[in-house]
């Protein structure tokens, strides 16, 4: 059974999506949802980034939207004061962390990446994915993957 992850689905997807509700502290900040941390990374101001952490869904997506062009010119994110080139492992590995936060510090999230068992994750949003995407969604299912199979060890 595949599972493909969006803010419309059903459960579990709907809880999967970066999109949703799920708070999680990463580096002593407090963030209200992945995307809201994926987009405050495309600020390099770490106050305006505390800020951005706090949005969900719809919202963070509109916010990081103004980052854009800033994206497009330097090819960089930022985190904490350190730069990271932008789709790089580096950046990767920051998002992952963040996802990693999020899937241990909330129960309802986690409950809700265990709830897949060993089914297959996709992210088909429908349409052709940017060369701008953040994270794009072969290396969110990668990394959805990895925590699964580490939070199913430690059950």
């Amino acid at each position: 059974m595949a599972i493909n992850i969006g803010s419309q689905g059903k459960w579990p997807a709907n809880k999967l999506s970066n999109f949703a509700a799920a708070p999680f502290i990463i580096d002593g900040v407090e963030c209200a949802s992945a995307e809201g941390f994926i987009q405050a990374i495309k600020f390099p101001n770490p106050d305006k980034q505390k800020q951005v952490c706090q949005l969900v869904g719809r919202k963070a997506k509109f916010e990081g939207k103004k980052a854009k062009k800033r994206i497009q010119r330097k090819g960089k994110v930022w985190w904490q004061g350190q730069e990271y080139d932008f789709r790089s492992d580096e950046h990767f590995q920051l998002i992952e962390r963040a996802l990693r936060a999020k899937y241990t510090q909330n129960d309802s999230a986690k409950r809700a990446l265990l709830a897949t068992r060993n089914g297959t994750l996709t992210h088909n949003m429908g349409y052709k994915e940017s060369k701008w995407t953040s994270l794009p969604a072969r290396e969110f299912i990668r990394m959805l993957y990895k925590i699964r199979t580490e939070l199913q060890k430690q059950k």
